[in-house]
């Protein structure tokens, strides 16, 4: 150490014995703070540069709207559509090294939109031009019959700049009330057992009526954007789900332990059931140590519980993220059709498992003190914008549904849904058209 630093260590240190012990860590502070104080500026550069790269990646994603028409007389059930999320798993692509820590590179997304009006419903998917032909054909292998015609971006007949202006809005994001390995209800739970005949009831009979009984110049907008994403996230997913399975039979956490973890547990628990047995002596054959078997007792909530997550981890999973909207003229925006934009929803909640709330973050009616109304506008803006640019966020963001969970959300009406403001199909087109355009 240098004599002008020796000198700095004592004036701050002016105690003999403590200088003693802490001039060498002061000594090695002073001569490579330096380097520490490099990484991490090379780290908030790194970073910055991520985050520039990655939105730039994002914005250079171009978007194809394609309304899809299904013909009343369809007969397809929910269960079509959730064979094509999980064909749809296939855009998935892993990023290599150079993609994931230098290109900005963010895995593949879309978007399932329902546009309501009044006496109409348009049912719309927004894809990556990239993957446009294959989510295409997977629509067409499922419903033969539809009609899928490309459109305008519906929500650029409004801007952010008018908010508060020329309309108002409510707007959220639905976050889910407890942990995503929990199911919430779906369609295989809808069933009239007193119909003779169709005894399905299709939950977006009532989603529908609900948003476009509506007056004039008032829309509800619902957006699912769906990522899939890495089976090795899915396998870490999945077993949270199996542990809190185990933990609601009873079981005792499983401990994962190294090689060296087991030899040293092992080397311990030898004097230990040494000294058990001299103790206790021999164990007689036939005899169980504790007397009788003492299975756990697990209630009729809890065996529910676990049997739907195991009936959710065993599907795999998505990143999902869901977004409302109801927008209305300045003055026309009442409390009644907010409760019914989180309303429609509720039909799908499982109170002794999942259920889906608005974001405590995210709802536009929610700061009530501290510049209120600044807190709201700044919302209303933030989650407008985000409905329109179908922001997803980071790969780490949304939480896991199941394929059939999205397919109760979101699916293409048939003839199980009897709303008449349901935009259909004049006839089938029977298979997808020779001249289906490709990227180039």
């Amino acid at each position: 150490m240098k004599e002008n630093d020796k000198w700095f260590v004592r004036a701050i240190l002016p105690f003999g014995g403590v200088e003693s012990w802490s001039e060498s860590t002061i000594s090695l502070v002073l001569g490579w703070g330096w380097l520490v104080l490099i990484v991490v500026l090379l780290w908030v550069i790194w970073r910055v540069y991520m985050t520039i790269k990655m939105i730039d990646y994002v914005s250079a994603i171009r978007w194809t709207f394609l309304q899809i028409k299904v013909p009343e007389e369809a007969e397809q059930t929910p269960k079509a559509i959730e064979s094509a999320f999980d064909i749809w798993d296939g855009i998935h692509k892993g990023a290599d090294l150079v993609e994931r820590y230098f290109d900005g590179y963010i895995e593949a997304w879309y978007s399932c939109e329902i546009r309501c009006i009044k006496d109409k419903a348009q049912y719309i998917m927004v894809v990556p031009n990239a993957h446009r032909s294959f989510l295409e054909d997977v629509i067409y292998g499922q419903y033969p019959q539809a009609e899928i015609t490309e459109v305008e971006d519906y929500t650029l007949r409004y801007s952010w700049k008018d908010i508060d202006k020329e309309f108002d809005l409510y707007g959220t994001e639905l976050d889910l009330v407890d942990d995503d390995y929990l199911p919430i209800k779906t369609y295989r739970e809808y069933e009239d057992i007193f119909a003779e005949e169709e005894k399905y009831v299709d939950p977006h009979q009532a989603l529908i009526e609900a948003y476009t009984n509506i007056p004039e110049n008032q829309e509800f907008w619902v957006q699912i954007l769906v990522r899939p994403i890495d089976p090795v996230d899915i396998a870490k997913w999945e077993k949270k789900g199996e542990a809190e399975i185990d933990k609601l039979a009873g079981k005792e956490p499983k401990n994962e332990m190294g090689l060296m973890g087991q030899i040293a547990h092992g080397l311990l628990a030898w004097p230990v059931e040494i000294l058990k047995a001299f103790i206790e002596g021999p164990i007689e054959a036939g005899k169980s140590t504790s007397g009788a078997l003492d299975f756990p007792r697990v209630s009729a909530a809890d065996s529910a519980k676990m049997d739907g997550i195991l009936r959710k981890i065993s599907q795999g999973g998505y990143k999902v993220k869901i977004r409302l909207l109801h927008l209305a003229p300045i003055g026309q925006l009442h409390k009644p059709n907010i409760s019914r934009a989180i309303g429609a929803f509720k039909q799908f909640n499982t109170f002794n498992m999942n259920a889906f709330m608005p974001g405590p973050d995210t709802k536009t009616n929610g700061p009530n003190y501290i510049m209120k109304q600044w807190r709201r506008y700044m919302r209303k803006r933030r989650v407008f914008l985000n409905y329109q640019w179908r922001d997803l966020g980071k790969y780490e963001d949304g939480y896991m549904l199941s394929a059939e969970e999205l397919a109760t959300l979101v699916h293409f009406p048939v003839k199980y849904v009897k709303a008449p403001a349901v935009e259909r199909s004049k006839a089938g087109v029977g298979a997808a058209p020779d001249n289906l355009p490709y990227p180039t």
